[in-house]
């Protein structure tokens, strides 16, 4: 039997903390046409706004409707009465999910709604197997993995959450050829990673970053003298520096790498300073898509936080970010080989990542430890997550297999 058959036309959603799952029974169990009824408390109220303007995105869908239960959500005669009386006044199809609601909420909306609409569709998301399951009477519950295409926009959006407008994700790596091929000298030759942080703290930040430790303006970066490529090996700068960025005798003029295919001249600075290797695991990720269904991938999320409306720099903890249909794929990346630092990366991306993605939410960490088997070992103890991914030095050269095979394993 297909989810198809299990369509309505009005289904009731219990709004809990993150309005995902209730997006994706919306956009799977309502027959074109059909409307949303978002059942909220005075503590999701924003979710259920949030929720409401997203499923505005799909034209299939009339606009939901919202039920505010104020501070009832463990009132069962308020609850049973509310939801009872709406049942009772609609004509057509109808069908409850239950998986974003508090357990007494749950019980007492499948009980109002039972009551006046016995033949009401009930159903549930499993975020473990990534499936809906649908009660049915007197038979053996049916469940069908469900496929609704999220992108990381709406993701977001589902979360009050946006891109600053003047810096949004990427969906295009930058020069990625050129992080090809850093990768592929720093995977043969360990000792390279070192000197490429010797050089950027002591060539390009002394002179690009100011006293707060941060980028430069735009006009003082255009001012700055050419940055010499001292101490960097000569396969770096014949390789690397010379072709791609247009480094001369020597010398690496940041104006001219900006003309290499850089928005403007921070971006220039962060590439170099390691954002290098963002791009290159996005372009790993989006070589390996047709093959594994990712049809959204971005790096380099800087946010407007409506918590934080006075940060304008406010930056995500995972920095490279892909949906499997609605599923959040995370990974945090970083030049470190040290232990402590790459586990710190990984946890902060696992506590954003699945206030976003629920528990259905994958996370990874691209990074230059030696035994990244290891280190999956402890952080899958720390962050009681055996789902997580780690990628370490010797992972670079074949970075999209893998990180495909941790797709199929996971989506």
């Amino acid at each position: 039997m297909s989810l198809n058959k299990c369509q309505t036309d009005y289904l009731f959603l219990l709004m809990g903390e993150n309005p995902l799952p209730n997006a994706v029974a919306a956009l799977t169990l309502l027959r074109t046409g059909g409307t949303p009824i978002l059942i909220h408390t005075e503590r999701t109220t924003a979710q259920a706004r949030y929720l409401k303007q997203v499923l505005q995105d799909f034209s299939s869908l009339r606009p939901a409707l919202c039920k505010n239960l104020g501070s009832g959500q463990a009132d069962a005669l308020a609850i049973q009465q509310t939801i009872g009386a709406i049942a009772q006044s609609l004509s057509g199809s109808i069908g409850l999910n239950y998986t974003g609601g508090t357990k007494v909420m749950s019980v007492h909306a499948y009980r109002a709604v039972e009551a006046v609409q016995p033949q009401a569709v009930f159903s549930y998301l499993d975020s473990n197997t990534l499936k809906m399951t649908i009660e049915r009477a007197g038979q053996p519950s049916l469940q069908d993995k469900v496929l609704p295409d999220l992108s990381l926009d709406q993701l977001f959006r589902l979360h009050g959450l946006s891109w600053q407008t003047d810096r949004p994700p990427l969906n295009k790596p930058v020069l990625p050829d050129a992080a090809a091929a850093i990768a592929a000298y720093f995977h043969r030759y360990p000792d390279l990673v070192q000197i490429w942080r010797n050089w950027c703290n002591r060539e390009l930040r002394s002179v690009a970053k100011n006293e707060f430790f941060r980028w430069r303006s735009e006009h003082e970066l255009a001012e700055l003298d050419p940055i010499a490529l001292a101490g960097l090996p000569d396969v770096m700068v014949d390789k690397v520096m010379e072709p791609y960025l247009g480094a001369n005798r020597g010398f690496l003029s940041l104006t001219t790498a900006q003309k290499q295919g850089f928005r403007d001249l921070t971006q220039v600075c962060e590439w170099l300073d390691g954002t290098w290797l963002e791009h290159y695991v996005l372009d790993q990720v989006q070589r390996v898509a047709p093959r594994s269904r990712v049809h959204d991938s971005r790096v380099s999320f800087n946010i407007r936080d409506p918590n934080k409306p006075h940060q304008p720099w406010a930056k995500f903890e995972f920095d490279v970010a892909f949906m499997h249909h609605y599923q959040l794929f995370a990974l945090s990346c970083t030049t470190t080989e040290k232990r402590s630092l790459c586990k710190q990366k990984l946890i902060e991306a696992s506590v954003r990542a699945r206030q976003l993605g629920g528990a259905e939410a994958r996370v990874g960490l691209v990074c230059f430890h030696t035994n990244p088997a290891s280190l999956k070992s402890e952080l899958e103890v720390e962050t009681r997550n055996k789902k997580i991914a780690v990628f370490g030095r010797s992972d670079l050269r074949s970075l999209g297999d893998r990180i495909l095979e941790w797709v199929n394993q996971n989506g």
